[in-house]
């Protein structure tokens, strides 16, 4: 079977197809200015990405496959350099056509040939055809018409886009994509990429549609081009989503605007706030009118304008601009929603008449989009402000005009904006203001009635809309305080107003600007502006005025807008806390007695946790946080990649758990979440790959571990241990720089059960953090029970104890010393531990029959942390708790004798708890292992198992002797002498007596000796097991026994703690066999590794011929089985053996299927051959070759070879 030809001097392919597209996509990160434009101005966004057409219309869709691999070939051949050099699109022009005309962003016009202009003809060639002189550009949108307002208006905005200058590194194959049904429409689809650079430097996966998200429904079939489909409705209902918007703010030290990468809290709490609300007019469309510019500007710098919080409508780019630009504003309002467009790198506002926000304090943002196009309420969040809650200021600018499609889009709007705010901030206190255009004189809508300007039903709908605003507790700011003191709207005579035109902020009658963009004819005052609250206990008025009233200059009565502007000041109070009777019950329930200890000096502690290692030595702190940053750098790799043509993965890092915390210890691993936008088994492959090339700088895989809570990696950087585990949850990455501050009810929190409880430790995190008191005193107190649990053998959360997550969380609740009083008189059996100041009622958790033991976190779902725990374990922890409290509370206890007891003496290579523990007991059960396999993780694979399976004989052994105390000890021994061995030996020690209370049964030789049977029966039992289990235990490397011992038994073997790693380091590459193309590159890479000393592969001393891609061996399989005009009974595959070397196999016997026992990963293919040639003897002709890159099957590579 021949491959696709290869030269351009093959059969011509037709290029008339408008349903594929040859195109240059620019980066994504580059595309946020150019999208906020189309998603407004053009017709094709939701269907088509912002991309350079360079053929379109492009082949039919039964071609691409030959298309694409011919354009592969010929640019393969013809681009020698590895950089295709820089695309820059920073020209703006329109394309006019009869009713309206596009607007369009290009490169500037060069004689020279650019590299737009060489893909072109490249491709044209290869697919036989002469190139053509061709306009390159970048649709931005459509004017509304021809006119030289609406042309200008458009273009404007294009100019003030940031340059588009970007690298290609791909050619994009897009696909025209049908829908039927009620709401038929068409849309770009990705099919396929042509590499530019170089082959495989970027894949499908890591190209989002992103553009597909914002679909637009609609019969029309949309062109960026503009040439074969015609505008859609404008009318077109606009559907987009709640946008979360980065705050700029002004850098001093750049003197430029910049965004905000963080909002952060702050302790300074003022004790009162002042929001200011102005619509400052728009003249016209274009051009910009600036003769009002600067008596605004005075305006808003005045006292009676000045405000904490200024929320200003009808903003222009010119006006922003200028206003953000001047010195003495920027100085008052240091932080805004929006940037000054005429700095280069701050693209446009979306429309002619904005909503901006301007602030003295900090806060984050978002949009939220009404169904009309250009109109949205902005709300921003500022969670520096209050005692408690955030506080919530929304600005708005509703829909203009007194017709019944206005005021029912009035209605919408408004109704849209109140339901976001209930649902997303129901406990916040809020602020909205802005120009709600609601006509409130009953003069004019009694004459729109009678002139049958709107409808009976609207009259209706007015009301109603009143009646809205005045819902879930929203006051009016004007009409509240007008109670106490009049305002100064109210200055004009009260006998020439009608009902509804005291307080009117838009004013014909005395406003010249007014009277001149009124709509009526009746020119009636309306109070359009309004300040509304919901005070929430927090918030209380206690002044409300206007400005920029209309004053006398020279006789000439001067306005600076057609609105007036209007202040509402507030206090501010803490609220208070009322309690439902459920929660002041579980308060009660879970008082906490606190306990005073005065003899025992902190000092003295931080010395003798010092003695211990419980806190890092500085080089060790530095070195983990080396390490931490070097592992980031590895995992996040798109974000360090200079050519931002390779589309990144939005990632993101964290670290949970002890490190995160500021606990950790020497021997603590640093726990590491990853959260993307990709699937787990996407982002594991991915990131294998991007750790083995970096083992060279220290990093290591261990193992890979499968859980029921998805995968981690166990991982070794620069010898710190680390784990590594990750998160699919696309719109946390998204929204990551405000999730710190995400309440619980946010609906980006509706994610599967799995997302959520590998976002659970974090997000526990972020409240324990938040929460805390002194985090220090927390810290010291961790250290301490850390310390003391691991000398009484009691800290491991494996083995059904107390762990890092559960100290974290039983301490949050109560400090040292109270903890060991607390915990040691706490009803297990019945209550459960959790935070009753973060859940205001007893949580909903079901608890099993195996779990004696409950200690939940904060953030859903509920999950047990001492899932793990058994019944004799939490007596034994019952009891170490009651003997440190009791201990604690002698009066001449000090620190230095609570953790070394006067007397005692350890075991050489042993601490005081394991000493003890070996002398303690008079019978043990001794479960010993032995491994004398090659490869880290499988010994580590055979430790963690064993240790998974020790606490099922301990349960097994409670439930048969319920008098005897089981203890299991929580760390491996070995024999002192096995560090000079080349085998591993290990060992888990289990005690055995009877407690204290128990009765004297079986004190005749006959009892002793059936208890001693049953004994021996349940760790035969246990043993039959864990040898039975083939997928975890390995006869031919490694032994397993378990056994009765005595305490002589044990203390002539001469134990010491085993700290080894089980194995020697060997990176292990194990993908699934289909994906083999990806690490086919690695081979070269991992030529440096440290080897094991095995049998070496035989290494090809010839030459590749040739550089062509080669076909998969997974493809020539598939051909192979599945031909009819083969037989798959005539060829052997030759394999990689990781210990044998070159092995071979018939093609009938290669297993596919990853659970069978005899599956070998398809990257380790060789070569396939025929099983016998001509003669029959036995050395069959190849006809795959991955070294010599040889492929007679479909003529890839090198072909058949020189």
């Amino acid at each position: 079977m021949a491959g696709f030809p290869e030269t351009s001097t093959s059969h011509p392919i037709a290029v008339a197809s408008y349903d594929t597209a040859l195109c240059v996509l620019p980066p994504i990160d580059q595309c946020e200015h150019i999208d906020n434009l189309r998603e407004l101005y053009d017709k094709a966004y939701g269907r088509w990405p912002a991309h350079v057409n360079l053929i379109y219309p492009f082949v039919a869709l039964e071609h691409l496959p030959e298309a694409r691999q011919r354009i592969q070939t010929q640019l393969q051949r013809k681009v020698e350099s590895s950089r295709t050099g820089s695309v820059v699109l920073n020209s703006a022009g329109l394309f006019k056509q009869r009713h309206n005309s596009t607007a369009i962003i290009q490169e500037p016009r060069e004689p020279s040939e650019g590299p737009l202009e060489k893909l072109r003809s490249l491709a044209l060639q290869a697919l036989g055809h002469k190139p053509k002189p061709h306009n390159f550009h970048l649709t931005i949108g459509q004017t509304e018409d021809n006119s030289m307002s609406s042309l200008e208006f458009l273009l404007s905005k294009v100019r003030l886009l940031p340059t588009l200058d970007f690298e290609i590194g791909f050619l994009a194959i897009l696909v025209r994509e049908r829908t039927s049904g009620e709401l038929s429409a068409d849309r770009m689809r990705l099919w396929g990429l042509v590499d530019v650079v170089s082959p495989g430097t970027v894949t499908m996966a890591q190209i989002p549609e992103y553009w597909l998200k914002n679909s637009l429904a609609s019969s029309a079939n949309a062109d960026p081009d503009g040439s074969r489909y015609e505008m859609s409705d404008s009318t077109t209902a606009f559907s987009r989503a709640i946008q979360p918007v980065r705050t700029f703010f002004f850098d001093e030290t750049l003197g430029l605007w910049s965004r905000m990468t963080k909002v952060g809290r702050s302790s300074n709490r003022p004790s009162s706030l002042t929001v200011s609300s102005y619509n400052v007019l728009v003249d016209s469309e274009y051009p910009p009118v600036r003769d009002r510019d600067h008596l605004l500007i005075s305006t808003l710098q005045s006292d009676s304008a000045k405000a904490d919080i200024l929320i200003l409508q009808e903003v222009s780019d010119d006006f922003l601009s200028f206003l953000l630009n001047n010195a003495e504003f920027r100085n008052q309002y240091p932080y805004a929603s929006h940037g000054p467009p005429s700095q280069p790198d701050i693209g446009p506002l979306p429309s002619l008449r904005n909503v901006v926000i301007v602030s003295k304090w900090l806060f984050r943002w978002e949009l939220v989009p009404f169904q009309r196009k250009h109109k949205g309420a902005v709300v921003a969040v500022f969670d520096t402000i209050m005692p408690s809650d955030s506080l919530v200021v929304a600005g708005v600018h509703l829909t203009c005009g007194l017709t019944d499609s206005s005021v029912a889009a009035k209605k919408v709007q408004a109704q849209s904006m109140i339901t976001h705010l209930a649902h997303r901030y129901s406990n916040s206190p809020w602020v909205i203001a802005g120009d709600f255009d609601i006509a409130t004189s009953a003069k004019t809508i009694h004459h729109a009635l009678q002139n049958k300007s709107i409808s009976s039903q609207t009259n209706n709908t007015l009301a109603a809309l009143e009646d809205l605003l005045s819902e879930d507790g929203l006051l009016d700011a004007w009409s509240t305080y007008r109670d106490e003191q009049p305002c100064e709207a109210d200055d004009v005579d009260g006998d020439e107003l009608f009902e509804g035109e005291q307080g009117a902020t838009f004013d014909p009658m005395n406003n010249v600007l007014a009277a001149a963009t009124s709509g009526t004819s009746q020119n009636r005052p309306q109070r359009y502006d309004r300040i509304l609250f919901r005070p929430r206990e927090v918030l209380s008025i206690t002044a409300f005025n206007m400005f920029g009233l209309p004053a006398d200059l020279n006789g000439t009565n001067i306005v600076p807008s057609d609105h007036y502007g209007v202040k509402a000041s507030f206090q501010l109070s803490r609220p208070i806390e009322s309690l439902s009777p459920d929660h002041r019950k579980i308060l009660n329930n879970l008082k906490v007695e606190l306990q005073h200890v005065p003899h025992l000096i902190t000092q003295n502690l931080v010395s003798i946790l010092s003695k211990h290692c419980m806190f890092l030595a500085k080089e060790e702190n530095t070195r983990r946080q080396l390490a931490y940053a070097l592992l980031e750098k590895v995992v996040l790799e798109d974000a360090h990649i200079k050519d931002k043509n390779i589309a990144g993965i939005p990632l993101v890092m964290v670290a949970v758990g002890s490190y995160a915390m500021k606990v950790d210890t020497s021997d603590s691993d640093i726990d590491c979440l990853c959260i993307g936008t990709i699937s787990s088994k996407t982002f594991f492959k991915l990131v294998r790959q991007r750790l083995q090339k970096a083992e060279n700088q220290g990093v290591r895989i261990l193992r890979k571990v499968e859980a029921s809570t998805g995968t981690m990696l166990e991982l070794s950087v620069n010898g710190v241990p680390m784990d590594l585990q990750y998160c699919p949850a696309t719109q946390v990455v998204e929204r990551w720089f405000e999730f710190e501050d995400l309440p619980a009810s946010d609906p980006i929190f509706n994610l599967s059960i799995l997302s959520l409880r590998k976002l659970k430790p974090y997000r526990d995190l972020l409240y324990i953090q938040r929460t805390t008191p002194d985090l220090a005193t927390f810290s010291l107190a961790y250290r301490c029970i850390k310390l003391w649990a691991s000398q009484r053998g009691i800290y491991s959360s494996k083995f059904g104890f107390l762990g890092g997550v559960h100290i974290t969380l039983m301490l949050s609740w109560v400090y040292k010393p109270t903890f060991f009083h607390y915990y040691a008189n706490f009803n297990w059996a019945d209550d459960m531990v959790y935070d009753a100041f973060f859940h205001k009622q007893k949580p909903r958790y079901h608890r099993t029959a195996r779990e004696p033991m409950v200690v939940l976190g904060f953030h859903a779902p509920n999950s047990n942390v001492a899932h793990n725990s058994t019944l004799p374990g939490l007596s034994l922890l019952i009891q170490e708790f009651k003997a440190a409290s009791l201990r604690l509370s002698e009066p001449d206890m000090t620190w230095q004798d609570f953790f070394e007891p006067p007397g005692m003496h350890s075991f050489t290579g042993m601490g005081i708890g394991e000493t003890q523990f070996l002398q303690l007991y008079m019978s043990y059960v001794s479960i010993d292992i032995q491994f004398w396999g090659r490869t880290l993780a499988k010994g580590k694979s055979l430790v963690g198992w064993v240790e998974s399976r020790c606490l099922s004989l301990v349960v097994d052994i409670n439930k048969l002797f319920p008098n005897i105390e089981v203890r299991l000890w929580p760390a491996r021994f070995t024999d002192a002498d096995s560090a000079i061995t080349h085998d591993y030996h290990g060992c888990y020690l289990i005690g055995l007596q009877k407690f204290a209370t128990a009765p004297l049964g079986a004190s005749k030789a006959d009892e002793r000796r059936a208890a001693k049977q049953t004994m021996e029966k349940a760790i035969d039992r246990f043993l039959t097991q864990l040898r039975t289990d083939e997928k975890n235990y390995d006869a031919s490397t490694s032994w397993i026994n378990a056994s009765l011992a005595t305490k002589q038994d044990i203390q002539t073997r001469k134990f010491r703690l085993d700290d080894r790693e089980w194995g020697d380091y060997a990176m292990e590459i194990e993908p699934d066999s289909d994906d083999e193309e990806g690490l086919d590159d690695l081979d070269d890479e991992d030529a440096d590794l440290s080897k094991l000393p095995v049998r070496s592969k035989p290494v090809s001393t010839s030459k590749p011929v040739s550089t062509t891609k080669l076909r998969p061996s997974s493809d020539v399989l598939n051909r192979l089985r599945w031909d009819p005009k083969l037989d798959p009974a005539n060829y052997i595959i030759g394999y990689e053996d990781r210990f044998l070397g070159t092995r071979e196999t018939s093609l009938e016997k290669w297993k596919t299927e990853q659970t069978d026992e005899e599956f070998i990963p398809q990257h380790r293919i060789l070569y396939f051959r025929r099983k016998f040639n001509d003669e029959g003897d036995g050395k069959g002709e190849l006809i795959w070759e991955r070294a010599t890159r040889i492929d007679k099957m479909f003529g890839s590579g090198a072909g058949a070879g020189a």
